[in-house]
């Protein structure tokens, strides 16, 4: 989907009409069937997923220049159906071929032109048909559950991971999206030229009341603009390169919740996507560190009961709806059990029945953290994992897993 280009006009930068142009093209982004930039409502979304009766399937396929290269992606889905289908009660095994059997058709019909991974989540009976092509590769693997399988896409979302880039100007402004490293151009905006507006008409000693206004006014369509982007896109970050009277007011006509997540970089307004990316890979560096600093520093500072140390005492405040952050080693893994009535989870239940509801409906959970980062996510609780061997030792007085509470 190519950028929209947007030009300001004097007496009204942003008119009622545009606001309603930039939001309309904004939320179409977000809808395309395979759109690459996963947004928090999106993992929200997949996370609510559940399907009882028939099981939904989880596809994670790399797709590297390699693997493209001479059909190697249909080799390794092939591989994989064939293991998932081994491992299979009979009941199910045809509704899974059916639906491997779809997504290597649609594969088969247009392979994703960008990305290095594609990702799909499918149910038959549910009519759920998820794609999704990511800048990044993740690991091959079919995953068969009642809900999707979501783990890898949790652990690639991230603080810094996914922003929104202002590269102001005041004839020329520039929004990208950088999402797990790639940068693409969403809006340009044409400014207003300055230096045709100060003709002899203008008094001298009005010219620089009239130039510092026309800067005024068009950074504060453009900090309108970010607010709107911001507001359906729910990146992480404002990340803003600008000469200083432009970045001055644009952030003074930012609400403060935004302020709040501005960074300044540096860059070129002509600058290529690929540019702006390098120009900004020590920074987000900076932040991933900062922020998993950042979330020790809470449980750290927390008061005692406002933090669940270990793995079972953190499942027991998920189930109590406690947690507003969940807070996990991004090493850990371990299978774990779950109630089919009343969805707490157990590193071991204490017998054959729920120690909760006393159901005798125990499943096993293949992964804890994944099905304990969906109970987070359904909850509307962050997940934040630890990736960082400096901050993963500084998590290891909380355990594995923790986490920050609402009360």
């Amino acid at each position: 989907m190519n950028s929209l280009t947007v030009s300001l006009g004097v007496h009204s930068p942003l008119t009622p009409e545009l606001r309603d142009r930039i939001l309309e093209t904004t939320r179409a982004r977000m809808e395309e069937p395979a759109y690459r930039l996963l947004s928090p409502e999106h993992l929200r979304g997949l996370a609510r997923l559940e399907a009882r009766d028939d099981p939904i399937i989880s596809v994670y396929l790399c797709l590297t220049p390699e693997r493209r290269a001479a059909g190697g992606w249909q080799s390794m889905l092939s591989s994989l159906a064939h293991q998932t289908l081994l491992k299979s009660h009979e009941a199910a095994s045809e509704t899974i071929r059916r639906q491997l059997d779809r997504i290597e058709t649609a594969l088969n019909e247009q392979l994703p032109e960008l990305g290095r991974s594609v990702v799909f989540f499918v149910c038959e009976r549910l009519g759920i048909w998820r794609q999704i092509t990511l800048p990044i590769a993740l690991a091959d693997r079919i995953h068969v559950a009642p809900r999707p399988y979501i783990r890898p896409l949790l652990r690639s979302w991230g603080e810094g991971d996914r922003n929104l880039v202002a590269v102001l100007s005041q004839e020329r402004s520039r929004f990208f999206v950088d999402h797990l490293g790639q940068i693409e151009e969403i809006y340009r905006v044409k400014g207003q030229r300055i230096r045709g507006m100060l003709t002899d008409r203008v008094p001298r000693d009005r010219r620089d009341v009239l130039a510092t206004q026309v800067l005024k006014d068009e950074a504060r369509a453009l900090a309108q603009m970010a607010e709107i982007i911001t507001r359906e896109l729910e990146p992480s970050y404002l990340l803003v390169a600008a000469p200083p009277d432009m970045h001055a007011a644009f952030v003074e006509s930012l609400p403060k919740a935004l302020v709040e997540r501005v960074q300044e970089f540096a860059v070129d307004i002509h600058a290529s996507s690929h540019a702006i990316g390098e120009a900004l890979g020590p920074l987000r560096e900076q932040m991933r560190r900062d922020q998993e600093t950042a979330v020790l520093q809470e449980l750290e500072e927390a008061a005692f009961e406002k933090v669940a140390i270990g793995v079972q005492e953190t499942l027991d405040c998920l189930r109590e709806g406690r947690v507003a952050a969940l807070v996990v080693d991004d090493r850990f893994a371990a299978p774990g059990e779950q109630c089919a009535e009343c969805k707490a989870l157990f590193q071991q239940a204490p017998g054959d029945a729920c120690p909760i509801c006393e159901s005798g409906k125990l499943q096993s959970a293949d992964d804890l953290v994944d099905a304990a980062a969906q109970q987070a996510l359904d909850r509307g609780a962050r997940v934040e994992f630890i990736r960082y061997p400096e901050t993963q030792v500084r998590l290891g007085k909380f355990a594995p897993m923790s986490a920050l509470l609402r009360y």
